[in-house]
């Protein structure tokens, strides 16, 4: 891993450390599970399934309160994050063996990424993943959300949590990229849904590579993220994006990400840019 060479890169950090991964959450819904099926988008595609061996054993009986119960989850696209944890809580006590609970654990991981609860968000994460290791949906809170957490000068801790994002963003983009779409989703809704957690990805990885110095793999990650979050990226992904593009000696793009981050209207990171923003001009001249 190597030192970041910008003056006032240890602040940075500390404050990255400090901000909660909401941004990136916002905007994405509750599109996991999408009908697929399985219930599980995060299910990796067109998987070849082994031969029976035996006749499967006929299936339980569904519980109607838990399908209702599941529908009404599932169907929350556009409800407000604490509404969604309180039902998904709800949910997880009733039916504790429920075979929806993959979905639902990753649900809950992203509606406590959008108010900010990192305990909760990383203890569903992490039963999303135990469920389904390969479950796109976990794979996407854990990558960025873990990136968020590392901290350089701590290097025994960074190695492991760098090592582990880039496993998870890696599985996470492969699968996503093959992924086809579910009966039943809109094309709008199918792509939104993807791109936004493409996006979770390649930022939790760019971030990664950076930390290792690793400029010119952080500057294609971060921008495919920042281009994936569409008209509004993330504030803290095009402050990383500009530093990797300082790092890398390529000013006029510094600044170019930079001025973007100063224009979110979440003034948290406003400071840090500004700043760095006018070091890549004094720099490029």
């Amino acid at each position: 891993m190597k030192n970041m060479t910008v003056k006032g890169w240890g602040l940075a950090i500390a404050m990255l450390l400090a901000l909660p991964v909401i941004s990136i959450a916002q905007g994405m819904g509750q599109q996991q599970g999408m009908g697929n099926g399985s219930g599980q988008m995060g299910t990796p595609p067109n998987q070849a399934q082994p031969a029976q061996q035996t006749p499967p054993s006929a299936a339980p009986a569904m519980d109607a309160k838990e399908e209702d119960a599941y529908k009404k989850l599932s169907s929350m696209q556009t409800a407000k994050p604490e509404e969604v944890i309180r039902n998904g809580e709800a949910f997880t006590k009733a039916f504790p063996k429920s075979n929806h609970l993959e979905t639902v654990y990753s649900i809950l991981a992203s509606a406590y990424m959008q108010v900010g609860d990192e305990n909760n968000m990383f203890k569903y994460g992490r039963l999303t993943l135990q469920v389904n290791p390969n479950n796109v949906d976990g794979l996407a809170v854990m990558s960025v959300a873990t990136a968020r957490k590392i901290d350089p000068d701590n290097r025994p801790d960074a190695v492991a949590k760098e090592k582990q994002v880039e496993d998870w963003s890696g599985r996470c983009i492969t699968s996503l990229q093959s992924l086809t779409k579910p009966e039943g989703v809109s094309d709008a809704d199918f792509a939104r849904s993807r791109d936004g957690k493409l996006a979770m990805c390649y930022s939790g990885l760019g971030q990664t590579v950076l930390f290792e110095g690793k400029l010119g793999e952080a500057v294609k990650d971060l921008t495919k993220a920042t281009q994936l979050e569409g008209s509004t990226p993330d504030p803290v992904d095009l402050y990383l994006l500009g530093m990797a593009l300082l790092n890398n000696k390529q000013y006029p793009e510094a600044v170019t990400a930079f001025q973007q981050c100063v224009k979110d209207t979440d003034q948290r990171m406003v400071p840090l840019c500004q700043e760095q923003m006018g070091n890549a001009k004094k720099m490029g001249k």
